[in-house]
């Protein structure tokens, strides 16, 4: 995704991505979480904005 990147998980680690994207939004509100369930698998989505691409890149590194 240009603006961000999608992760896909086991669906039975939902509860656990919640909480933690629900506590990054307490400190760095420019990150954007969405977190999509399709059958067996969670799809995490984080964006940032142009202040939080530098970090985003940080944690997740740069597509290849």
């Amino acid at each position: 995704m240009p603006d961000g990147l999608r992760l896909t998980l086991p669906v039975e680690r939902t509860s656990r991505i919640a909480e933690l994207a629900a506590a990054e939004q307490q400190c760095c509100a420019f990150f954007d979480f969405r977190l999509h369930l399709d059958g067996p698998q969670l799809h995490l989505e984080v964006r940032a904005s142009a202040e939080g691409t530098g970090l985003l890149n940080d944690l997740f590194g740069t597509a290849t």
